[in-house]
């Protein structure tokens, strides 16, 4: 193992000890609700790319929350019809996958010239992801609820589907939060550090969201906006961003259905997303 994969194997057991860390100190006597989350979501767009790509995913995973402290495990299924994007920590990126090699040799923002596919169907299991999230303040009348966070992807895809990188992901975030009455504000930032595709570098990055909200009906319906973006991924790709918009009913103390739709706003983004998500208290 080369210095740099000594350095990564070394900052994915810091982020797991984090993630541990937090888990060890939520206390077990404060309660929790555990629940059984999940989302189809369908993500298209030509990317940089001569051939667009559609893709296809169904997430299932278990989330454990309490006012403190909360724990995520997810692993989707995934179905597209090009080897062209890899799904990351970060979500689906233009990488080339089996062609990375031409995104290397990309001529500035000129598209890249991929073999044109004939018939590829192909559907698998992705990478799994764990995040965990600790309370650092709780919301106050004039402050914000703050929040720290860690994830871990494992590299159990495949890479020459476009289903993974083969390497370790991991992060580590901040987040804001606030109400105001029916409003409610967001914002977060997060460090990943990626692992690299054979023959593509994947640079390690920012990613940040901002998020405004308002709630009707007694909290029971809320409707959202957002915008998130990611500093740059791959040389000479222009960074991934993207406007959302989202609507969530809540049924029942700890349960919710949300509905979300997104719009790419750079080259390295789909350009359409759509997606519903759930989550059922067990």
């Amino acid at each position: 193992m080369n210095a740099r994969g000594v350095s990564r194997a070394t900052l994915a057991a810091a982020a797991a000890g984090a993630i541990l860390t937090m888990a060890l100190a939520a206390s077990p006597a404060e309660g929790g609700t555990l629940s059984y989350t999940g989302s189809l979501q369908m993500a298209r767009g030509t990317y940089i790319f001569t051939q667009p790509t559609s893709g296809y995913f169904f997430f299932n995973g278990l989330r454990f929350s309490s006012s403190s402290f909360s724990l995520a495990a997810t692993i989707p299924v995934i179905y597209q019809n090009t080897p062209y994007v890899s799904y990351t920590g970060l979500g689906v990126l233009p990488s080339g996958g089996t062609e990375s090699s031409s995104v290397n040799q990309r001529q500035g923002r000129e598209p890249v010239l991929v073999p044109e596919i004939v018939e590829y169907n192909q559907y698998g299991i992705g990478d799994p992801v764990i995040t965990a999230g600790l309370t650092l303040v709780k919301e106050g009348r004039s402050l914000p609820a703050v929040q720290i966070s860690g994830t871990i992807k494992a590299p159990l895809a495949s890479v020459e589907r476009g289903f993974g990188t083969g390497e370790w992901d991991y992060s580590a975030g901040l987040g804001l939060s606030k109400r105001l009455g029916q409003v409610f504000l967001f914002a977060d930032v997060s460090y990943w550090i990626l692992g690299d595709l054979p023959e593509l570098e994947l640079k390690n990055a920012w990613s940040y969201a901002f998020s405004f909200g308002h709630a009707f009906s007694g909290g029971k319906l809320a409707l959202m906006a957002s915008y998130s973006g990611i500093t740059e991924v791959i040389a000479g790709v222009a960074p991934p961003s993207s406007l959302g918009l989202g609507f969530s009913v809540r049924a029942g103390a700890a349960s919710s259905l949300m509905l979300n739709a997104a719009v790419g706003l750079s080259e390295a983004s789909p350009d359409l997303s759509l997606s519903v998500g759930w989550s059922i208290g067990l």
